[in-house]
């Protein structure tokens, strides 16, 4: 209960008084339904091709994760949350029609990424461009809270992709 406590009181930027007061109550209510409905945004997702993956994997960007979904049989499966601030280097290996993306973070081995495989081509080079533009964004400090989802994935894939020359 204290851990709700302490989650709400750093959602609302401020410090719990301990008193009774409804509207400090409601402030802080408030604002941690606005993070939650925020964080729960998707910016861009990606599925494996089926015919090549029996067992579909996923990918998901939203404003605070990225997602990985890894299903090895029917509804059982591997899921891996990753938040942007941990990620170093996103990269995209494509072909003629298929992609692959990896996520270097800092918890797996720089040596050894962690891989999305068959992606389409264009899927793979999309996501690339905005967990790129995202990580760069966060690095110069820019708080992408104030726009809203399109803007957001717009303004990220053009940053993430600027000066990339096209395959």
């Amino acid at each position: 209960m204290n851990y709700i406590k302490d989650l709400a009181n750093t959602a609302s930027y401020g410090f719990y008084s301990g008193k009774n007061d409804s509207s400090e109550k409601k402030r802080i209510k408030d604002r941690l339904v606005e993070v939650v409905q925020e964080s729960k945004k998707v910016l861009c997702s990606a599925k494996t091709v089926f015919p090549l993956t029996l067992f579909t994997s996923e990918i998901t960007v939203d404003r605070q994760n990225i997602t990985i979904t890894n299903r090895n049989f029917f509804k059982s499966g591997e899921i891996i949350s990753i938040r942007i601030e941990d990620i170093l280097n996103v990269s995209a290996n494509v072909g003629v029609l298929f992609g692959t993306v990896k996520i270097h973070t800092r918890f797996f081995e720089a040596s050894k990424p962690y891989e999305v495989t068959y992606l389409w081509r264009h899927e793979a080079i999309r996501l690339m461009h905005i967990i790129d533009g995202y990580i760069i964004a966060l690095q110069k400090k820019v708080d992408c809270d104030l726009l809203n989802t399109k803007e957001l994935e717009s303004l990220l894939s053009n940053l993430g992709g600027g000066s990339i020359a096209r395959i």
